[in-house]
């Protein structure tokens, strides 16, 4: 039996459990890793795209993911039981994007910095003009309206875009579950009203 259990729901969301017993007896030893691999592997990109579309730095963003599990193996080798692995990753990625954002708002702060275009886009390799300037007012519409939206509205609509079920993006944010469906439908009726 696999030590590790990941029971999907139907929206694809798996709860993810490691108590202190079973981190005990793989504590120094190559299961843990094992399943450290496994959950990597399972959340590595929605971590990633997440630290993305809150950073907009492909460096950033691949840092903290890396960041974010050599942390989950730390708590973990420590023998610190997580009742929640899914949320409690997403939770560590999350602290860490504000911490860059903060201090990317301090340093800019001192050095302003020249908005050029981003590296990481890539451009459709057969777009008419017409349909470049289309997709690129869309873009600019809807990242306009995203940046309009409170942090808590930005936060819940990205995780949940990432698939997390509202209990998780509640223990991510440290808010209440009825937060999440309040800050998720606010923000998606602003986004309606501002992009009609």
């Amino acid at each position: 039996m696999d030590p590790l259990r990941f029971p999907t729901t139907d929206s694809g969301a798996a709860e993810w459990r490691l108590d202190q017993g079973l981190l005990r007896a793989w504590q120094g030893t190559s299961e843990l890793e094992r399943i450290i691999t496994e959950v990597f592997g399972r959340l590595r990109d929605p971590v990633y795209r997440y630290l993305m579309s809150t950073l907009g730095s492909p460096a950033e963003a691949e840092e903290l993911t890396q960041e974010t599990f050599l942390r989950l193996l730390a708590h973990l080798q420590k023998g610190h039981p997580v009742e929640h692995v899914r949320a409690w990753v997403f939770r560590v990625a999350h602290n860490l994007a504000l911490n860059t954002l903060r201090k990317r708002n301090r340093q800019e702060a001192v050095i302003p910095s020249g908005g050029g275009p981003r590296r990481d886009e890539k451009a459709d390799p057969a777009p008419t003009a017409e349909e470049r300037v289309i997709e690129q007012e869309l873009q600019q519409r809807m990242s306009r309206a995203l940046a309009r939206l409170s942090p808590q509205e930005r936060y819940c609509l990205e995780l949940k875009a990432e698939g997390l079920t509202y209990r998780e993006i509640a223990e991510t944010l440290d808010i209440h579950p009825g937060s999440v469906a309040t800050f998720l439908a606010r923000g998606v009726g602003k986004l309606k009203r501002w992009l009609q």
